[in-house]
């Protein structure tokens, strides 16, 4: 088989050989309920997920109408690059459609993002998504993580950032608020960053899945000017939508026509792209939203830090983080003590720069809320006498 060089499918005949596989990928993920319910031998159904932080709330009703219609039209193509749908993002957002692609998800579009702009090296604002690390790796990038620091309460410090960021970097992801601790960095911050980026000719990728929470401090509005800055958006965590999938990107027009050639036509199905218009139209649901999660993110956060041996995060967005204090045991025991009580958290020893002591767990309704709630109590009383033997 000349002519192949070191390919992988040169010796597409040999045994598989573990070296060649790399890199190594790291694919833990909240909300698998599947995977957790056949480990505990009970049906998915069955278990009340915080792992996965979806607004409880959604999908909101007029959505609910449109993915029923929706039935009549799987016979058909759907869109193949969702125009209508761009425009009606673009709308939403005070943009223009040339200013939108749209995706399977914000992650399809994470991997785009490596594969198009060919990074050779890469810093991620940690802890983040595993997904960045994988996407970049798998593009050939050398990887660096700037971690945020537990000390100071995961705070963004834009002078260490900074620091950390070295003068010959091709791209840096940054999520706010942060996908695992909920804090959000501050669009002046941030716009400090994008200029110094704009200079250095190295891509800042914002990752906004959760700012929908905190509409106000987007910083979409900045890719106009910016072609080296590029906001991903997700519709999955506001509105419910994780098992259709579907997220967009808003970048400097030019810079989102040169990444349009990567996309595969058909990327969104049409289910996904009608229940997205009907989420948009719906402003009600975004009251709803706002003066739920004020309330129950509040009430959760003071129930936990009246537990003893928990130490919550102050949040942005619809999840906590908290810190189990090394008396209380670890978040694995604790998983498994939850998860025989058919509540299943995200533990966050995978996360760099955290280990087995913290987890995150999403807000939900106050039922909810309060079965997590006497469950933990219940390994309180529990494992604070067992782990001061």
């Amino acid at each position: 088989m000349s002519g192949h060089g070191d390919s992988l499918a040169r010796d597409f005949r040999a045994a598989v050989d573990d070296t060649r596989l790399e890199p190594r990928l790291d694919r833990e993920h909240g909300g698998d309920v599947e995977a957790w319910a056949r480990n505990a031998g009970i049906e998915a159904g069955e278990i009340l997920d915080f792992s996965a932080s979806i607004n409880p709330l959604g999908p909101p009703p007029s959505a609910r109408k449109v993915f029923i219609k929706s039935y009549g039209e799987i016979s058909r193509y759907p869109a193949a690059y969702g125009e209508k749908l761009k425009e009606a993002l673009a709308e939403h957002h005070g943009m223009s459609a040339t200013e939108v692609l749209v995706g399977n998800g914000s992650t399809q579009l994470i991997y785009l993002l490596c594969a198009a702009l060919r990074a050779r090296k890469a810093l991620i604002v940690g802890p983040a998504f595993s997904e960045y690390a994988n996407a970049l790796a798998l593009a050939g990038a050398d990887i660096r993580q700037f971690t945020l620091g537990t000390d100071d309460g995961f705070q963004f410090s834009t002078q260490r950032f900074m620091a950390a960021w070295d003068k010959d970097c091709d791209i840096v992801f940054l999520p706010t608020p942060n996908s695992v601790t909920g804090q959000l960095i501050s669009r002046v911050e941030i716009e400090k960053i994008a200029d110094a980026a704009l200079k250095r000719k190295c891509f800042i990728v914002v990752d906004e899945a959760f700012i929908d929470f905190v509409e106000k401090e987007s910083v979409k509005a900045l890719v106009r000017q910016n072609a080296y800055l590029i906001v991903l958006r997700s519709l999955t965590k506001y509105y419910a939508l994780p098992g259709l999938r579907f997220g967009y990107l808003l970048g400097e027009a030019r810079r989102v026509a040169q990444l349009a050639a990567y996309r595969e036509p058909w990327s969104v199905n049409a289910p996904a792209l009608s229940v997205a218009l009907a989420c948009l139209k719906d402003s009600g649901f975004t009251v709803k939203t706002a003066r739920w999660l004020e309330r129950e993110r509040k009430f959760l956060f003071e129930r936990l830090e009246a537990l003893e041996g928990f130490h919550p995060f102050a949040s942005k967005a619809n999840f906590l983080l908290v810190k189990i204090e090394r008396h209380a045991g670890d978040a694995l025991r604790l998983r498994s003590f939850l998860l025989r009580r058919k509540i299943l958290i995200r533990a966050c020893d995978s996360f760099a720069g955290l280990g087995n002591d913290y987890f995150r767990i999403a807000v939900k309704r106050r039922r909810d809320n309060r079965c997590l709630l006497r469950a933990l109590e219940e390994w309180t009383g529990s494992s604070i006498g067992y782990f001061h033997r």
